[in-house]
């Protein structure tokens, strides 16, 4: 039993632990899309995939469904989805991964007086001087692709290679800028070459990403048929497309503008989109691209990468392939693994209790039974006494104690002869010599001297005080220990591992819990035991007790836990507790292995950390012209609207806070995040509605527009501007049809300061606060209009001229006036390692005044005119009427995909009114402001040295948690382990009993002298109306004796 109750069991709970394992299943895979044919290819392909580049390179944009970086795979799915509710899913079949690589030739290079020229062996020989270039950085590079570039220049077609043989091919070129004129610039030829193969490819299923590549078979060319090449690398080359066509302004911005991230790198010339890819995707330092290999292989990833994101957008989803394959399945799943080091121990255990089970069936096997009846109650033992032994009357077989007990049966042996009929008595013989013809047994006494005085009472140890006050505090102690250890889970976010070792957690959290409900069973066991034999004893005490609540109790045929029912009968009801908690100790022992479990959790621990920017604004350009801006704040916006990209760090679409670092010194490893208080800014943009439905500024004539504003001290100042950029608003991006119908324009500009019309530049006539509140303010509008245009549009073989617009004859729109309003306060912020905003809330109220953030001439004001300005300005700024959907600026592109509707730029649609409209506009320029700012952090004063504040890292560690279901069980379960043991121990049987009735001998003594001996002997039948009871009587020879007896026979005893 002890091997069971202390090895086995507790073990067993800690053979098994959860984990998670990898699973696989067969399933059918299908492909779902294939290129398209190839006549559908060029107008298909524009240059959003270039786009897309962008932001995977510089933004940290996610690949595109079944890309990777080296190429892209024909998407596939699986038959059997059902299948796939694993954690981590993958799929796993066989597809074709399309790809590229670069032939590259070293170019032979020819110094001349105008400059150096660049040859092949194929009869490609630029003309000299014209690829000169003087880059203002150290190193200078070039991307010179076949067809023109309008951007950067020079082409190889335009240089002295148009022959057909060159169209595909580029040539790079490397080296310091007083080089170029040198031989020891680096510069190669190159000529990709496309390629499909059959592969086995892994994506994991939550996002589609490739995970694993394997190739199947070798590599197959890409014939002209299959793929437009040409299309392609004209895109890459050029910035264009071969054929124009409508689409928004992500899908045909020409040039994508990489100068400010480049900056970064240490590279200040005028690039081209591929340089700029190559040098993003490596950001090597400028030297090492001098080296061929480098260079070339820069090159080469950023082919890859471009080609693998046209694929991807030229697979159709209307394919002729339905092949359908094997394919697997695979993921991770909860699980429950074996800890084979316990186990062993575990079978080791259960392998020796077989045999001692074996044992101990084959010894009780070979042993024979005399029994007539189970011996199970006081009567059934009664009735196997006979009044007559030979060698020993019972009436003469009385004992003080155990030890008189012991005493007089030395020697002697109980015998059980076979049954007569329906007899089974127990005689008591001398082992060493034989019956008398009297019938006595020789060597035994016949008679006993009187009993003197009276004997001396005993109670189980186990019963006593000490035992009790000893259980009790360990049951108390474990209830407290449980509470303390859940509050302090609960307040630490869990409590440390033990160990590192997986045998050690689990034999801690496991089975040192359970062992402790092994060890509470066998003492309830053993509580239970002997208070189910002495229960008769005690029910006999009052002498007035029925036999079926005494001598006919059978509480000792069973386990003890199982006469719940007849206790519960008899209505023992603290017999019956400690029945019911002898069993609960099973659901004890389940509720402790549960009460404990593993987990990865977020600590967060306090930390010093530093601040990289005072909060205090020290620069801020008083005047931005489109030169000067880069496009990054406009691409950074497309990909966090459409796309779903993070913003930069410290930023989100309503604030921009200061940035901090960790401080290494007392950084710690397994840092997830960091926390801390900063300041944060943003803007409310204000927007009110306007009235403005002048016809005439959209005509040559541009007229201006005029508003009353006031000035931070008050004074009075006359803003104007255009409300549209002068050229935009005079031409369509539309073929037009349909002269009646109405076209859409929608309009962003910020506004000037000026008193004459005829001059709206800025400082005309104004102070400079007068300008810059006048910079501060924009304006916006949604325009419908009957347009009357020329009729003399020429579409040429590659471009569309679209027609001039004459005049409006009819307009309708809706017009705002955005006044932004600087907004500063403190927030909790929370980063990770490369400081993207997880969480913030504000700790404080907005500043009042914000004069304190503003040093060296700078003032709200100079803040929010430079960052309107910028938003204005950059690139495709520019906006069209047009008589579709498709939109030519960015503030046009963001309200469309912020509302997710074509509603407000479809020209079936009326004017959206302006509440509708407004929290776009408003949602637009509070995140852009934000991404200004980002970008912009040189404008913020740097942190004094060695300053530093206090925050917080959030570390992911595992953990122990404690179940609170479990808890509550266990210590329901401890607190009723508490309540029954002081209950057991407030009834406790009281002292009666010369010796406890553990053996045969001890209980035939206590009928000695009973006259229920030879009332079953001559088998009288007791009357239902019989009380029994134990005490003092005067026995069947007359003499006094202490035992059991009917009444009115026994005086009750008196403890």
């Amino acid at each position: 039993m002890m091997f069971i109750f202390w090895g086995v069991t507790p073990l067993v709970s800690s053979v098994f632990a959860p984990s998670i394992v990898a699973v696989e299943k067969q399933a059918t895979a299908t492909t779902t899309a294939s290129l398209m044919p190839l006549k559908d290819q060029s107008p298909s392909l524009d240059t959003n995939f270039m786009m897309t580049a962008y932001g995977i390179i510089w933004l940290g944009q996610a690949l595109p469904e079944y890309v990777t970086r080296d190429g892209a795979l024909e998407p596939f799915e699986m038959e059997n989805v059902e299948a796939t509710k694993l954690v981590n899913s993958t799929w796993t079949a066989r597809t074709r991964l399309y790809g590229t690589s670069l032939d590259c030739e070293e170019a032979e290079i020819t110094k001349h007086p105008d400059g150096n020229s660049y040859s092949n062996k194929k009869a490609c020989k630029t003309v000299p001087g014209i690829l000169n270039m003087y880059p203002e950085s150290e190193y200078g590079g070039m991307y010179i692709g076949y067809n023109y570039d309008q951007r950067a220049g020079p082409s190889l077609s335009g240089c002295g290679c148009s022959s057909p043989t060159n169209s595909h091919l580029f040539l790079a070129l490397w080296g310091k800028s007083w080089e170029y004129k040198d031989t020891n610039t680096t510069a190669f030829f190159c000529e990709p070459q496309y390629w499909v193969q059959d592969v086995n490819a892994t994506v994991t299923l939550s996002n589609m990403n490739v995970s694993n590549v394997v190739p199947l078979g070798p590599r197959v060319s890409l014939s002209d048929r299959q793929f437009n090449r040409s299309a392609f690398e004209y895109n890459i080359g050029s910035g264009e497309q071969p054929v124009s066509h409508r689409a928004d302004i992500s899908e045909t911005t020409s040039f994508i503008d990489q100068e400010a991230n480049l900056a970064g790198l240490g590279y200040n010339s005028t690039t081209t989109n591929m340089l700029g890819f190559a040098l993003g995707l490596r950001r090597l330092s400028l030297a090492q691209y001098a080296e061929p290999r480098t260079l070339v292989s820069s090159f080469e990833d950023a082919h890859k990468l471009l080609h693998a994101l046209a694929i991807k957008d030229l697979l159709t989803k209307d394919t002729s392939e339905h092949d359908s394959r094997a394919g697997v399945i695979g993921g991770k799943s909860n699980a429950i693994v074996v800890i084979r080091p316990i186990a062993i121990v575990v079978e080791s255990l259960l392998g020796f209790v077989a045999l001692l089970t074996i044992a101990l069936y084959v010894q009780f096997s070979r042993r024979k039974s005399q029994l007539s009846k189970d011996p199970a109650s006081l009567t059934d033992l009664l009735t196997m006494m006979p009044q007559d032994l030979s060698g020993c009357n019972i009436q003469d077989c009385h004992m003080q104690t155990s030890k008189d007990s012991r005493a007089r049966l030395s020697g002697g042996k109980i015998r059980l002869p076979p049954m007569e009929g329906s007899a089974c008595q127990l005689p008591i013989v001398n082992g060493k010599s034989t019956e008398t013809s009297s019938g006595k047994a020789a060597g035994i006494a016949t008679s006993y001297p009187n009993q003197q005085g009276d004997p001396q009472h005993v109670r189980p140890f186990e019963m006593s005080l000490i035992v009790a006050f000893a259980f009790l505090v360990v049951l108390g102690t474990s209830l407290m220990g449980l509470v303390v250890l859940k509050v302090a889970a609960d307040k630490h976010r869990g409590l440390p591992m033990p160990s590192h070792s997986t045998v050690v957690n689990q034999l801690v959290l496991n089975y040192v819990p359970i062992i402790f409900a092994t060890f509470l069973e066998p003492f309830w066991l053993l509580l239970n035991r002997l208070l189910c034999v002495l229960q008769p004893f005690q029910e006999l005490l009052g002498a007035d007790t029925k036999s079926s609540r005494s001598l006919d109790l059978r509480y000792t045929s069973l386990p003890p836990q199982l006469i719940f029912w007849r206790a519960f009968r008899a209505r023992h009801y603290v017999l019956t507790s400690v029945c019911a908690i002898g069993l609960s100790a099973n659901l004890l022992a389940v509720s402790l292995n549960g009460l404990f479990n593993t987990s990865l959790v977020s600590l967060v621990q306090p930390m010093t950390l530093s601040p990289k920017h005072k909060p205090v604004f020290q620069y801020t350009p008083q005047r931005t012209t489109p030169q000067e801006v880069s496009s990054d704040y406009q691409y950074i916006a497309k990909t966090n609207i459409s796309d779903g990209v993070e913003l930069p760090p410290w930023t989100v679409p309503t604030r921009y806070f200061v940035p901090f670092t960790r401080n290494p010194k007392s950084d710690h490893g397994g840092v997830q995040a960091y926390r801390a208080t900063t300041q944060g800014f943003g803007i409310e943009a204000n927007c009110e509605q306007a009235t403005y439905n002048d016809t005439a500024f959209v005509t040559g004539q541009q007229k201006f527009w005029y508003t009353e504003e006031r000035t931070p001290i008050g004074r009075s100042v006359t803003c104007g501007g255009f409300p549209a950029p002068a050229g935009g608003q005079n031409n369509s991006h539309s073929a037009l049809e349909d002269f009646h119908q109405l076209y859409p324009l929608s309009l962003y500009h910020p506004l000037y300061g000026s008193n004459d019309e005829s001059s709206p530049d800025v400082g005309a006539n104004t102070t400079e606060d007068e300008t810059l509140t006048c910079m501060s303010i924009s304006v916006a509008g949604f325009l419908r209009g009957n347009l009357s245009v020329s009729h003399d549009s020429t579409e040429t073989e590659k471009f569309l001229s679209y027609p001039e617009i004459l005049k409006i004859n009819v307009l309708s729109s809706v017009w705002m006036t955005c006044r932004p309003k600087l907004i500063s306060g403190p927030y909790l912020v929370t980063v990770d390692k490369d400081g993207y905003v997880k969480s913030y809330e504000a700790v404080g109220p907005n500043e009042e005044d914000l004069s304190s953030f503003f040093v060296d001439g700078t003032t709200p004001l100079s803040l929010l005119a430079a960052a309107t300005s910028i938003l204005s300005e950059g690139r495709d700024t520019i906006p069209y009427w047009h008589n579709d959907t498709f939109v030519d600026t960015w503030f046009a592109y963001f309200v469309k995909h912020l509302s997710n509707s074509t509603i407000f730029v479809d020209p079936a649609a009326p004017v959206p009114p302006f509440d509708s409209v407004k929290p776009y506009v408003e949602d637009i320029y509070s995140r852009l402001f934000a991404i200004v700012l980002s970008l912009n952090q040189d404008w913020l004063s740097p942190a004094d040295e060695g300053s530093t504040i206090s925050g917080k890292m959030i570390i992911s560690t595992q953990r122990v948690l404690v179940s609170s279901y479990m808890f509550v069980i266990t210590v329901t379960l401890l607190a009723l382990n508490m309540l029954v043991a002081v209950a057991y121990w407030s009834t406790r049987p009281k002292r009666m009993l010369p010796r406890m009735p553990y053996t045969i001998a001890s209980i035939m003594d206590l009928f000695k002298g009973s006259g229920l001996v030879s009332d079953v002997e001559n088998s009288v039948k007791w009357e239902k109306d019989w009380r029994f009871g134990y005490g003092r009587f005067v026995g069947v020879d007359g003499k006094p004796y202490t035992g059991i007896e009917r009444r009115p026979f026994v005086i009750p005893f008196s403890s």
